[in-house]
């Protein structure tokens, strides 16, 4: 008697468990067939999706330029909403209409809510569709079936319920920003001193959704007039100063744009210590060709580092094939120099600056000469205050070093176009933090993409990508295309190469650069030196001086 209650109880047990197993089985399957909700919030086409999930998290994604999330809820739920579409005219409309703001902070909350209640109550439907079919097909019994939907219909019901009830406005306070996002906070900072109350939260989902429509508005004029497929796309950053996210934005307008190879023009870190160096190991994982020239920070050890990676070129005084681009650079002959700033910072180096474009000059005029067909098309250069060796000898010189961007079309008559891009790191380790500490913005992270024909090789357009330094909520895209005639290559009369221009000591080796010990250094510096160990590294100036001049 004992034994048959015994086999019965163990086989109730065993079809309980076989019934709850593949019922869950039945209930997963059913809820991965759950079709996303669609939902218009203002100008936003999105789709909101309710999944089963071990994190508790609510995340929005915006491709192409990445996701943010938040810890939003407690419940094996995630809440993912997709933006699928932005209409342009209604997000423009948006803008310039005085109730619009008003309008989403009224209806987004509601349209948003109502398109989650409608998912979950699909979850609940397809998960009990899900279950119930899948244990009246394994057992043939119909009561258990009808039960097994039951059940999944209560379990996703409660947990809809712990979603609505834990769910916290206040988690908007602390989002988590991937991809190209992680420059920007584009979610309102509700503040850490008020209280986070209903309707800050449509204060804040109204902005959100008026920030995401601007991020779009920008980001629809960028592949206009240009014809993709026959253009060279050139991503040109400069002066990152030890900011690991100028990697993150490059690798996510690689993405966006399929860039054909990013030109870095120099201070790529800040001090040249083995830390800073160990950074650069990050430049292998982009995908992408990486050219690369020194800067005034960057010593040997800075540039043997990208070297040896297997996407990068270190170019010094030389002309190398880039994308189908004759490519001529040379690197700065200066080392943590702070010899240009506008607050008494030093002059020293000047005679080598100017020295180092001649260089360069005299090396594309030869290569010019032995190359007829296949002459340079772009020069690269740290420092661009002193231009006169390059004027006329190269059609287009691209440089960095002032943390602000410029654009200078024939420059001096010489038929050189000259365009020096700003910070793409927003100068952290350079004086970025200061105008913080002071109560000013911070620097913009600033990057520019340069499209040049494939036929012609000349650089047809330019887009001037600005993000808000250290968190501001801005981002900017503006094309401008280049003129159609292009003047003529001069070279002016008092930019001739002048007899013993270039010390010997100055003298670059092309493709092996300048030792350290050979560049100048100021014998005084504004700041004192770092601390380095003996593993490769160079100490180098401080960035007091520099981040009051606004250059490094």
């Amino acid at each position: 008697m004992h034994r048959r209650r015994r086999r019965r109880r163990r086989e109730r047990l065993l079809h309980v468990t076989t019934t709850t197993v593949v019922a869950v089985l039945g209930g997963i399957v059913g809820l991965l067939l759950v079709p996303a909700t669609s939902v218009e919030v203002g100008p936003l086409t999105a789709s909101v999706h309710l999944r089963p999930s071990l994190t508790s998290e609510t995340v929005l994604l915006l491709p192409p330029v990445g996701e943010v999330s938040f810890d939003s809820h407690t419940a094996p739920v995630r809440i993912e909403a997709r933006v699928r579409g932005v209409d342009i005219d209604k997000a423009e409309a948006l803008f310039y209409a005085d109730s619009g703001f008003a309008e989403l902070q009224r209806s987004a909350p509601e349209t948003l809510a109502a398109a989650a209640a409608k998912n979950a109550a699909m979850n609940a439907l397809f998960g009990a569709v899900g279950a119930g079919l899948a244990v009246g097909m394994t057992f043939r019994r119909v009561r258990r079936a009808v039960l097994a939907g039951g059940s999944a219909v209560a379990v996703v019901g409660a947990s809809a319920a712990a979603t609505s009830v834990t769910f916290s406005p206040a988690s908007l306070d602390q989002p988590r920003f991937e991809g190209l996002l992680s420059q920007a906070a584009y979610v309102a900072d509700l503040g850490h001193d008020t209280a986070i109350d209903y309707q800050s939260y449509r204060d804040t989902l109204a902005e959100f959704v008026g920030q995401v429509s601007a991020l779009y508005i920008a980001a629809d004029s960028l592949p206009v007039g240009l014809d993709q497929e026959n253009v060279i796309t050139i991503l040109h950053v400069s002066d990152i100063h030890d900011n690991p996210q100028a990697y993150d934005v490059i690798e996510q307008l690689h993405t966006q744009f399929a860039i054909d190879a990013v030109i870095d023009t120099g201070d790529i870190v800040s001090w040249g210590t083995p830390v800073e160096n160990e950074l650069l190991n990050t430049i292998g994982t982009l995908g992408v060709p990486y050219v690369y020239i020194s800067g005034n920070h960057d010593g040997a050890a800075a540039a043997a580092t990208i070297e040896a990676q297997p996407n990068a070129t270190v170019v010094d005084n030389q002309v190398v094939e880039v994308s189908g681009l004759e490519v001529a650079g040379i690197g700065d002959p200066r080392f943590a120099a702070d010899d240009d700033s506008d607050a008494g910072g030093w002059r020293e180096g000047d005679e080598a600056v100017i020295a180092s474009a001649f260089q360069l000059g005299d090396t594309i005029e030869s290569y010019d000469a032995e190359n007829p067909e296949d002459p340079v098309d772009l020069a690269l250069i740290h420092d661009p205050t002193k231009p006169e060796g390059l004027l006329g000898r190269a059609p287009l010189v691209l440089s960095g070093h002032m943390h602000t961007s410029n654009v200078e079309l024939d420059r001096d008559g010489s038929g050189t176009d000259w365009l020096t891009v700003g910070s793409t790191g927003g100068a952290l380790a350079s004086g970025g933090v200061q105008p913080v500490l002071r109560g000013e913005d911070p620097l913009d992270l600033t990057a520019r993409m340069l499209y040049f024909d494939r036929e012609t090789e000349r650089l047809v357009a330019y887009d001037d990508i600005t993000m808000g330094g250290l968190g501001l909520v801005s981002v900017s895209i503006q094309r401008t295309q280049m003129p159609l005639e292009h003047p003529e290559l001069e070279i002016p009369e008092d930019a001739e190469t002048p007899e013993g221009t270039v010390p010997p000591e100055q003298e670059v080796e092309p493709g092996e650069g300048l030792p350290d010990e050979d560049r100048v250094t100021p014998t005084d510096p504004v700041s004192p030196l770092p601390e380095v160990s003996d593993g490769g590294g160079e100490s180098g100036a401080g960035d007091e001086g520099e981040g009051q001049g606004g250059e490094g």
